[in-house]
């Protein structure tokens, strides 16, 4: 009964007859439990941030390049992200030699206007943009070197480049409205007598308190369907760091540090599920 104590929750009982053969081995079957065994609790999947969008920030408004009508229902918009980042190799290079990019969309919803109210000032439909570049980024890297020649082996880094943007979409398109759902009250009629005082052909007539009766109406919006169509990125890189090649040829140096300018064209394609119209 010792163990209760450490063992709030075991149900325990009078211990049965072990024989001393029993007692004297200490993997018998038949020694009592001496601890409680608390099994390890279950952790979560950790969650991973969207390495584009931090917790809170204000975005930077792009205005797009062009915002064409191709179809009653579709419209294309080409906007142009300027960004810039610096990162670090992980090991010294002596020359950038390839650098392959692709651009990752992971955001692009649509965020419509209120309907215009008389006196109110009335916002524009905007579009938030989110994504990465992905670099895959070779260098050579000097293992040897003489005071005219340079050996190398050639290194592979990859490296995920974030941008987001807020696409202003102006005044340009007349979008269908969003519609908003509402909840109404009714009450119906309750007739009771009054109390002493007033006269006998006189009654109480109100809405019934105790009740409450609603009607609710609520409207399934659909957002837009975007699509990738285009992409295009313009780039600079610079190295930072960069130092003379000890004991190799005079020209030659190893940075790690690199500095990158980029301007990333992205023309996207939106299909609402009913008709645009274009503004005059």
């Amino acid at each position: 009964m010792n163990n209760q104590n450490n063992c709030p929750h075991q149900w325990v009982q009078s211990s049965p007859f072990v024989p001393n053969w029993a007692q004297q081995s200490q993997t018998s079957e038949f020694a009592p439990p001496t601890e409680c065994v608390t099994p390890n609790p279950v952790t979560p999947n950790p969650v991973i941030p969207n390495p584009a969008f931090p917790v809170t920030a204000s975005l930077q408004m792009c205005t797009p390049l062009q915002v064409v009508q191709t179809s009653p229902t579709t419209v294309l918009v080409t906007v142009s992200i300027p960004a810039e980042t610096v990162f670090t190799l992980p090991t010294k290079a002596l020359e950038l030699k390839k650098i392959r990019k692709n651009v990752k969309i992971t955001q692009c919803r649509f965020f419509n206007f209120s309907p215009p109210v008389c006196g109110k000032p009335q916002d524009t439909p905007k579009l938030f943009l989110g994504g990465f570049v992905r670099k895959d980024i070779q260098y050579s890297e000097a293992i040897r070197q003489t005071a005219t020649t340079v050996e190398g082996v050639i290194k592979d880094f990859v490296i995920d480049i974030p941008f987001t943007c807020v696409i202003e979409l102006g005044r340009r398109l007349r979008v269908p409205p969003t519609l908003f759902g509402q909840q109404q009250e009714y009450e119906f009629l309750s007739t009771s007598s009054l109390p002493s005082g007033f006269s006998p052909k006189d009654k109480l007539m109100s809405g019934d308190i105790s009740e409450l009766n609603m009607v609710s109406t609520e409207f399934l919006n659909q957002l837009p369907t975007c699509k990738l169509v285009y992409t295009q990125i313009n780039e600079m890189d610079d190295a930072i760091d960069r130092v003379s090649l000890q004991g190799g040829p005079f020209e030659e140096g190893l940075f790690s540090t690199v500095q990158e300018k980029m301007t990333i064209l992205i023309q996207l394609q939106l299909t609402f599920p009913t008709p645009v119209e274009a503004a005059d």
